[in-house]
């Protein structure tokens, strides 16, 4: 195992095809995490996370050569990993995919509600692509024509004509004769009073809209007659992505997006709108089987990428005392307040998991918009959602999410060897819930060595217009195991002086008027390596600080981004003169670095500015990519150096 400590950020890459098919909130940079777990695992050891999310850890760990258990309380945790390690055969699951969309096609219900004529050459039966609502009527629709252009289909935007909107009236009145989950909504915050209303039902099968639902329950009954299990699970793969994306939860997009014919589920919410983009659900299952992020590009990459078809073990109540090491990735819907019965004490080498951040994304309510089908295929993926680890009002408080958090970490100090770390990552920034966090690391047993504030979602130069702070971002966290807790006790007072010098630091660091979003950052890592207990009084960071507006700090208006004002020093005595500002430094540093390499990526400049600028240093990625136009032009996919 390497001796060398990751203690500076790293620069996220493009997903590979494996990570891009199934939606999952809150998806982590790979080849982040791929470097972590390669850099603290050695060569034979064990790498466990305990909130695998997507799964994607558990691949990375497999890429990496390193034995890993993967266990999430989440039941989609484990589809994913057991469709992406199953026997891929193109040419049979080519010709299930089409046996299925020929069975909806010559259905009549969809021939009647899925077609429309066509406005150009007065086809009958022109595909309708999707229909877009608002207040309850259609008023657009896309349109797919393969009789204007024989051998090229044409597709195009129009508005509704009578036959549709009477079409669209009709709906409530088609007869599904197949299996649809009929779950009604159970007591959580995250089905609102405000979204029950317009969606107007308290079921997920309210979710879709009649003829939706008509198709999606049809080609689920097609999926789940299909005899061969791994066909079966890729199926529904196909399946599942495309769901969310025809319910009543998805938008017609911006205008000036361009991407008048595609949607999303853009928000990690149960949400109903006025305006409502209805997809064709054969269409989005034909798509997310074949094509870019599709079951086909990602099931074809997993071998290419992973360099084989991970070995997977399951485990369960039934199991729970194997402890054979027959496996690259073990995994299973494992509680990990239960996670003793299933791992040795002392066993685990290292540990890099992404936990609950107090409610912040609620995952199992989110997720049962898949579950409530996935468990009708297998009971096993019915989702216990009364052993989730946060907080939901009126539900679960804050001290029921404190308590199974603290013994959760209480568990994975027991599971890790002597030697190991732990590396946690966190972006909730309500400081309640970071309280619970770190007290509970410290309780557990564990003692912070570093803390990394990691900018993700930056590699592409397509992101560079958003501001600083808008795109997700989170605290790498790493521990050690020690015998002893270490909790500071402090008082308001004490926590809020601490919190002005360090702010007064950090922008000393800096040397320039710096947004509050980089500060606050900044300010969060001091916190976190100082171990402080501050509970009980009102820890807001913003109202702390800003009580000393006009005596130590200045704030002006920030018009660039949305990062936050700009605070600034009222004592220039504090400040080196001689020091350049930040700005200056990193222009300087961009500057050097093309007078001595000539051609770089974009993600190779970020990557140097990551290591020499860490944390509450760290610029943002706009001002960076102003600074390589500025002395490079763009060749290729390289930036060359303009010279003088």
């Amino acid at each position: 195992m390497s001796a060398v400590d990751i203690d500076y950020a790293l620069v996220e890459k493009t997903r590979p095809p494996i990570y891009t098919a199934m939606k999952y909130w809150g998806k982590k940079p790979h080849n982040i995490w791929g470097e972590y777990i390669k850099n603290y695992t050695s060569s034979n050891g064990i790498y466990l996370d305990p909130f695998a999310g997507s799964a994607m850890s558990a691949f990375e760990a497999v890429k990496a050569g390193r034995k890993v258990i993967a266990f999430d309380l989440n039941p989609l945790t484990s589809f994913i990993i057991e469709v992406c390690c199953s026997y891929f055969d193109k040419t049979i699951f080519v010709n299930a995919v089409y046996k299925i969309i020929n069975n909806i096609k010559e259905d009549r219900v969809y021939q009647k509600y899925y077609t429309t004529k066509c406005r150009k050459c007065d086809n009958d039966l022109a595909i309708l692509q999707h229909s877009k609502w608002e207040e309850n009527s259609v008023y657009e629709i896309g349109v797919i024509c393969d009789k204007c252009n024989p051998g090229k289909s044409i597709r195009y935007i129009t508005k509704a004509n009578k036959n549709d909107l009477t079409k669209s009236l009709e709906i409530d009145k088609i007869t599904i004769d197949t299996w649809f989950p009929k779950d009604i909504f159970y007591n959580s915050p995250s089905f609102s009073k405000s979204f029950v209303e317009k969606l107007k039902g308290t079921s997920y099968s309210d979710i879709w809209t009649k003829r939706n639902l008509y198709v999606i329950s049809k080609i689920f009954d097609l999926i789940l007659k299909q005899r061969k299990k791994d066909l079966k699970m890729q199926l529904l793969f196909g399946f599942l992505q495309s769901i969310h994306l025809c319910s009543k939860m998805c938008v017609p997009r911006r205008e000036g997006a361009n991407r008048a014919f595609s949607t999303s589920w853009g928000r990690s919410a149960y949400i109903c709108s006025n305006r409502q983009m209805e997809m064709n659900p054969l269409l989005l299952f034909k798509n997310n089987c074949f094509g870019k992020q599709s079951v086909q590009s990602s099931l074809e990459n997993v071998k290419s990428y992973l360099g084989k078809i991970p070995k997977i073990k399951c485990a369960s109540k039934i199991n729970k005392n194997d402890r054979k090491e027959n496996y690259d990735i073990k995994y299973g819907i494992i509680d990990v307040n239960t996670i003793r019965d299933y791992v040795e004490d002392s066993s685990i080498d290292f540990i890099l998991t992404d936990p609950p951040y107090g409610g912040l994304v609620q995952y199992l309510d989110l997720s049962n918009v898949w579950l409530v089908w996935l468990k009708r295929y297998d009971k096993k993926f019915t989702p216990n959602i009364e052993s989730e680890i946060t907080v939901k009002k009126g539900v679960q408080d804050i001290e029921a999410y404190n308590r199974r958090f603290a013994n959760s970490l209480k568990n994975l100090y027991k599971v890790l060897k002597p030697s190991g770390k732990i590396v946690f990552t966190f972006h909730n920034k309500d400081l309640d819930i970071w309280n619970i966090f770190l007290r509970s690391i410290s309780e557990a047993g564990f003692q912070i060595e570093k803390v990394i504030h990691q900018q993700n979602r930056r590699t592409g130069e397509s992101n560079v217009s958003n501001p600083y702070g808008t795109s997700a971002s989170d605290f790498y966290i790493r521990c050690k195991k020690t015998k002893y807790v270490n909790i500071i006790k402090t008082t308001k007072d004490e926590f809020e002086n601490f919190a002005v010098d360090r702010a007064v630091k950090i922008i000393s660091a800096r040397n320039e008027p710096t947004p509050y979003q980089i500060l606050f950052n900044g300010l969060l890592s001091e916190i976190s390596k100082a171990g402080f207990e501050i509970k009980g009084f009102d820890c807001n960071i913003r109202d702390l600080l800003s009580n000393h507006i006009g005596s130590v700090f200045t704030v002006t208006e920030n018009n660039n981004d949305n990062s936050g004002n700009y605070w600034w020093l009222l004592d220039y005595e504090v400040i080196n003169k001689e020091t350049e500002t930040l700005s200056d430094r990193v222009e300087n540093t961009v500057k050097n670095l093309f007078r001595s390499k000539v051609a770089l990526k974009f993600d190779e400049v970020l990557a140097e500015i990551f290591i020499k600028y860490p944390n509450g240093l760290t610029p943002d990625t706009k001002s960076i990519h102003h600074y390589i136009k500025k002395y490079a032009t763009k060749s290729g996919g390289k930036w060359l150096y303009k010279g003088k």
